[in-house]
């Protein structure tokens, strides 16, 4: 039996390495494609160029092993089932589950040192790849703003714009977040309409010229009733030290993708923590509001509102007076009311970081585990489709991988955006495809065929012509 498995083992040894080989080679072209304008732009040195294009095989590995896996199952064990090997193992006693033990055991060994991988290695180079975009971004400010998401112009400024024209350099739908320092929980924040991002070469600056916008920012950190809302038509921010040439900064700070499963964890148990803190916070900006209310309508705790004791005045005085306390308390309500609407923006934004660092967490196991998953419904197909050629075994591979791709790509989008939870979006593809695949095998081992792959009839009989001459 052990001849029999290091067989096994070594027929799928070969068309691994193929498959890993030709899936990170098609990956790398897409990387290739992505950064070449960013070299040629920024005028890249070509070791630094060199450097980035070698950094990104690690993202490529951690897509490309689990499918190498399933290529090799495919092609091996389909070969063997082509060559009448699996039948003469089956007239000797021997089922499917001898077959799949060492296969499993293989697929095991892989994706438990993927899973190290993913821990150990990954997380570095992905932040030493991180380091070295930021530091050629830095090259030009104007090449650094992307729109549509979050860009750390310092360690204290982020942007957000819609939209960007990097000719003229107008930027639309502007929401700007600037922080006293890293864990401030009540940053400042500017929006504007429209705006324009203007570059000081001589002073390595970046001015950017905001219009019809508002600041918030609450004045005192300790006091939520002092909250200052600020309209403007036009306003000017600059920063500093955003233009010079390539130099590596040395960035600590890290993302999601460049942490450890360790870090991630204790980053999204900090993320929690501070949605409490900021929950906390709305439910008593909120019982503020419902208190005030319900002294302002109630005749009796009214006068404790407004303020005692109140002049005796009688008659158009008495009511103008009323009138400005009414409206003088009106306004502070709104500006509760706003503060406790900001609050709720910025504990959603703190969830937001919180399901994204599990995402990465769950998704560092789920994809090692996958090798597992493409194991257990490999087997099955190799030997359903092993007549029908190797061209119908890839185009089942690019099919299971395509489908287990679109789970995972789209259950991270829903568990970022809070509509899923991060454990259910990263393993659900994992638990369909081992649903589909335990049943299929099962079925395979009793000599069932899931579905009879043939070639259409004119194809059959023009083999058959070809044959014959």
């Amino acid at each position: 039996m052990f001849l029999i498995y290091r067989h096994l083992i070594r027929a799928a040894a070969g068309p691994f390495f193929f498959g890993l080989f030709t899936i990170t080679f098609l990956l790398m072209i897409q990387i290739l494609y992505k950064f070449v304008d960013l070299f040629v732009s920024k005028g890249v040195p070509f070791l630094i160029a060199l450097k980035v294009l070698f950094l990104s095989l690690g993202h490529t590995f951690a897509l490309s092993v689990p499918m190498a896996v399933l290529i090799a199952i495919l092609m091996s064990v389909g070969q063997l089932a082509a060559d009448h090997e699996i039948t003469a193992l089956k007239a000797n006693g021997i089922s499917l589950w001898a077959v799949l033990r060492p296969l499993l055991l293989m697929a095991a060994v892989i994706g438990g040192g993927l899973a190290a991988y993913n821990h150990f290695i990954f997380p570095e180079s992905n932040h030493t790849l991180a380091n070295l975009i930021y530091d050629i971004n830095r090259q030009r400010p104007m090449m650094e703003i992307q729109p549509g998401r979050f860009t750390e112009l310092d360690e204290s400024m982020s942007i957000f714009v819609r939209s960007k024209d990097d000719v003229t350099g107008r930027i639309e739908d502007v929401s700007i977040i600037e922080k006293e320092k890293v864990n401030d929980l009540s940053p400042r924040l500017t929006t504007a309409t429209w705006g324009k991002l203007i570059p000081e070469h001589e002073t390595d600056s970046l001015l950017m010229e905001l219009y019809d916008g508002e600041i918030h920012e609450r004045m005192d950190k300790q006091n939520p009733d002092k909250y200052q809302v600020i309209r403007f038509k036009q306003h000017n921010l600059r920063v500093n030290n955003v233009e010079r040439d390539f130099k590596e900064s040395g960035r600590k700070a890290r993302s999601d993708r460049e942490m450890n499963m360790v870090d991630l964890w204790e980053a999204a148990a900090r993320e929690e923590a501070k949605t409490g803190t900021v929950v906390k916070q709305i439910t008593g900006l909120g019982g503020n509001i419902v208190d005030w209310q319900y002294q302002l309508l109630d005749p009796n705790k009214r006068g404790d509102l407004l303020g005692r004791p109140l002049p005796s005045l009688e008659g158009p005085r008495r009511t103008r007076l009323l009138e400005a306390k009414f409206k003088a308390l009106r306004i502070k309500l709104d500006r509760a009311a706003e503060q406790s609407g900001y609050q709720e923006r910025l504990a959603e934004s703190y969830q937001v970081k919180a399901n994204r660092y599990m995402v990465e967490f769950h998704k560092k196991l789920a994809i090692p585990f996958a090798c597992l998953v493409f194991a257990v419904l490999g087997v099955p197909m190799a030997v359903t489709t092993s007549r029908s050629g190797k061209g119908v075994s890839a185009s089942l591979a690019i099919a299971v991988y395509l489908i287990y791709y679109l789970f995972l790509v789209g259950g991270e989008k829903f568990a970022d955006r809070g509509h899923m939870d991060p454990i259910l979006a990263m393993w659900s593809a994992n638990l369909v495809l081992l649903a589909l695949g335990i049943p299929i095998f099962m079925r395979t081992v009793r000599e069932g065929r899931i579905v009879e792959l043939r070639l259409p009839e004119f194809l059959v009989r023009w083999k058959e012509r070809r044959e014959a001459i």
